[in-house]
């Protein structure tokens, strides 16, 4: 297991992990002895969002406001080309958003990506799959984390992003069942 990897190479390194994700074949994952993960906070708390379940990371994206009925949208940012919902991470999860802006977006999806967006970004982990754990029945409610992490200085919930993207597809009263439905 290895700790947090310094900020002089996490770019580079976070690309190759990233990259080294989707180019190994499922059948290899699934036999890997380690699993990818990014290091994040919300208002204080910790939390990891394993890499295989996400489609990029963006710093630091200009957010227009939209009005909405659904309070965790934020709005919408230009990535890659697109017009990209974005929703608060912390309100998806019930946490307390504080006063810290939201710097970091984790992109979901490819063909219709939206964006997570949290406060701090603390950095890549690689950890062996005997160090992650089912999460207690009280983490488990939510139906957002299914899994801790223990690394060396302590213990992470593991969001499970396909289910917070499933939340949001309730919530914007979209039929889960289309592929294409999450922002039409």
């Amino acid at each position: 297991m290895s700790d947090l990897i310094p900020n002089t190479n996490m770019a580079a390194k976070l690309r190759a992990a990233f990259d080294r994700t989707y180019a190994t074949p499922a059948l290899s994952r699934e036999t890997s002895q380690s699993e990818d993960l990014l290091a994040i906070r919300l208002a204080g708390n910790a939390y990891a969002v394993k890499v295989n379940e996400i489609s990029g990371l963006a710093k630091e994206r200009k957010i227009i406001s939209l009005p909405s009925a659904i309070p965790e949208l934020l709005g919408v940012a230009g990535i890659r080309g697109e017009l990209v919902p974005v929703y608060s991470l912390a309100t998806l999860m019930g946490v307390n958003r504080g006063s810290e802006e939201d710097r970091w977006l984790v992109l979901c999806g490819v063909d219709e990506p939206i964006g997570l967006a949290f406060p701090e970004f603390e950095g890549y982990l690689q950890v062996p799959f005997a160090h992650l754990y089912a999460a207690s029945q009280e983490n488990m409610t939510s139906g957002h984390m299914k899994e801790v992490v223990r690394t060396a200085d302590l213990i992470r919930s593991v969001l499970s992003i396909p289910s917070i993207v499933e939340m949001i597809r309730r919530r914007c009263g979209r039929d889960r069942t289309s592929p294409n439905s999450l922002n039409k």
